[in-house]
């Protein structure tokens, strides 16, 4: 049996358009066949052209159209998409995601077509053309005409494309009304990029333009959803214009580059901080973490995916074996008050505490701050947590070196034995490393020699403190600063009371001390002329002496002494009343008319410091200028008040009132 097939010898139409740029070959095709009389299905079948090969974009195919309408066929094949495996399609030199070509139905804008209505001539329904943004899900609105694109629900054939001009022919009674509602839309720049992409243009400074557009574009969206709604916002309530708002969105800061989507990732991260419940990363980037989610075995979005996962690796608190992105976190490299105190061991509370010393200030216990939200970089307390795991008590430690509290109080005081994490409270609540422990237990017993039966001036530090009436620390400061000459220890054992010293050689290290240097609030008031205990108090008061603790032998305790730095400072800028009128011989009142004279008003009041104090330097300033300073003539001295009081009658009267019946 012979078949014999029969061919068709494709010929230019009577009838055509010119091909317009970035026009597709099935929107050509049902053009040419509108213009000619006929239906883009009946045209195809005429010219034995299967519709499921223009449907699919086969080459031939639309080269064969490009015949028929006498266009050039390289440019309708470039801007006509065709499928690139199973998930992409490929127009001009730019792949896009399959779901982002629209096959089934098209959006239009109604004033490109009312334009084009008067544009051209011939069948009225054949003059609009079908443009490629339009079937392109990620332009929504018209860049000329700055209007959002009317959706259209062309009949759909199975394996063949809708013919466009044939749905225009339904609409056209109602083109001017569609053009007249059609809602406004801003510029856009994200779909000037867009096309420009399609054009094969790209920026090297666009973070953007290395990357393929079926990646660009979806993350541009995706970006944009993260950055305007919440985490769980369920987009199935989004319209056209919602996805379009957040393409720009998301566009303005993808092509800022990596700077700009941190600042993003950083406030989605600060937001989150803010929550109850479980810290998800899903939870936290919202919508585009998600999509990189379902793309993380694309190699083509590893850069976005490498940028979110590097930023949620430092921001969150993703524990060692969590998938993050297709990248399984092998270390913790964040640390929250709750993960701290399950790593360590230690309450939360205490975490919290340790970390307010470390300069965390959200772990105030009243910042608002939820303990599995207080973040810190794990690499700068990792030590810190693995010290404080095997770390003992302040009683743990009392047991095993045999330490009293108190002794082992002042030995952390001084610096002696140094706590975990500067956890130096009191109570029990400091906390030791093991190692600390036995550092300390060989310091203490560094050199000493076994002893048997001591002799009577062989004491334990407790019994050396009472013999040479000293205190703990300065027993403390001699045994770990090496200055005793004797130690011993009690054969057979290693605990603190085992220590013995010589209490002859501690009673004269501590009476060759020095004398005391700094003065008591008596001999303060000696020191300062013109002052009495209350000046002194109120001065130490306002912050203008300082009091301090300084060990006197005559007492043998510790006295509250002022410091002699702070006195000699003080005396270097005041003098006081008392003073001047002790060097002048003068009365109070007249002193003070005399300062007051020469415009020189006390720095300090009785009210604040209970005495007049005034700055030395402008004294000594007055009495160099005048070798008869302190001249004073009553009757003179009171004209000159009565006219300064004249001339300045509100600062007489405050002079006035600040002025007591004596200088104290």
């Amino acid at each position: 049996m012979t078949v014999r097939v029969i061919t068709h010898e494709v010929r230019p139409l009577g009838f055509s358009y010119p091909l317009e740029h970035r026009e597709t070959a099935a929107g050509f095709a049902s053009r040419l066949a509108a213009v000619n009389g006929r239906s883009l299905k009946n045209l195809l079948r005429d010219m034995a052209i299967y519709n499921r090969n223009l449907d699919k974009a086969d080459e031939a195919t639309v080269r064969k159209i490009a015949i028929l309408g006498s266009a050039d066929a390289d440019r309708l094949l470039r801007y006509t998409p065709f499928e690139q495996g199973k998930q992409h399609y490929q127009v001009a030199d730019e792949v896009l995601p399959r779901l982002s070509v629209n096959r089934t139905f098209f959006r239009f804008c109604p004033r490109c077509a009312v334009d084009d209505m008067a544009r051209y001539d011939g069948v009225s329904h054949s003059r609009p053309w079908m443009r490629l943004e339009w079937t392109i899900a990620h332009f929504r609105s018209c860049e000329r005409h700055r209007v959002q694109l009317t959706v259209t629900s062309p009949e759909r054939i199975p394996f063949a494309p809708f013919d466009f001009n044939q749905t225009m022919r339904a609409l056209l009674p109602d083109l001017n009304r569609h053009s007249d509602n059609a809602p406004e839309a801003d510029r856009s720049p994200f779909q000037s990029w867009l096309r420009g992409r399609i054009d094969g243009c790209r920026s090297d400074d666009n973070w953007l333009d290395d990357l393929p557009l079926y990646v660009a574009a979806p993350f541009c969206e995706a970006l944009g959803m993260s950055a305007l709604h919440p985490p769980k916002f369920p987009i199935s309530k989004l319209e056209a214009c919602d996805w379009a708002l957040a393409a720009e969105t998301g566009y303005e800061i993808a092509s800022g580059g990596e700077p700009a989507i941190r600042e993003l990732l950083d406030r989605l991260t600060a937001a989150q901080s803010s929550t109850r419940g479980f810290w998800g990363l899903r939870d936290t980037y919202g919508y585009a973490y998600g999509v990189l989610q379902k793309t993380a075995s694309d190699p083509a979005w590893e850069k976005p995916r490498n940028l979110f996962r590097e930023v949620a690796l430092k921001n969150v608190p993703i524990e060692p074996g969590t998938d993050v992105l297709g990248v399984t976190a092998t270390h913790r490299k964040v640390h929250t008050v709750r993960t701290a105190a399950r790593d360590s061991g230690m309450h939360a509370l205490s975490i919290r505490r340790l970390f307010k010393r470390l300069g965390v200030e959200e772990a105030a216990e009243r910042s608002g701050k939820l303990d599995h939200r207080i973040l810190v970089e794990a690499e700068s307390v990792n030590s810190l947590m693995a010290e404080l795991r095997d770390a003992v008590t302040a009683p743990a430690v009392e047991r095993m070196l045999g330490v009293p509290r108190m002794h082992l109080n002042d030995m952390v005081a001084h610096g002696h034995i140094k706590a975990v994490g500067n956890t130096d409270r009191k109570n029990g609540k400091r906390r030791f490393s093991i190692a600390e422990v036995e550092r300390v237990r060989k310091l203490i017993f560094d050199g000493s020699v076994d002893v048997i039966d001591p002799t009577a001036r062989q004491m334990d530090v407790s019994g050396v403190r009472k013999a040479a009436t000293c205190t703990i620390p300065d027993v403390l400061q001699m045994i770990f600063s090496e200055q005793l000459s004797w130690k011993g220890r009690m054969q057979g054992r290693d605990d603190y009371g085992a220590l013995l010293l010589d209490a002859d050689e501690v009673t004269a290290l501590i009476r060759s001390r020095g004398t005391r240097v700094h003065l008591t609030k008596e001999e303060a008031r000696n020191f300062i002329p013109g002052t009495h205990d209350r000046v002194i108090n109120k001065l130490i008061a306002q912050g203008h002496l300082d009091l301090i603790e300084e060990y006197s032998h005559d007492a043998r305790r510790m006295l509250p002494v002022v410091s002699m730095e702070s006195i000699a400072a003080f005396v270097a800028d005041y003098v006081a009343l008392g003073e001047l009128c002790q060097r002048t011989g003068l009365h109070h009142k007249r002193v003070r008319a005399t300062l007051k004279l020469a415009g020189i008003l006390p720095e300090l009041v009785p009210e604040a410091v209970g005495a007049f104090f005034y700055r030395r330097e402008a004294v000594d300033g007055f009495e160099a200028a005048n070798h008869d300073a302190w001249e004073y003539d009553q009757e003179t001295a009171l004209k000159a008040l009565r006219k300064l009081k004249a001339a300045n009658p509100s600062r007489s009267q405050r002079s006035v009132q600040t002025q007591p019946s004596g200088y104290g």
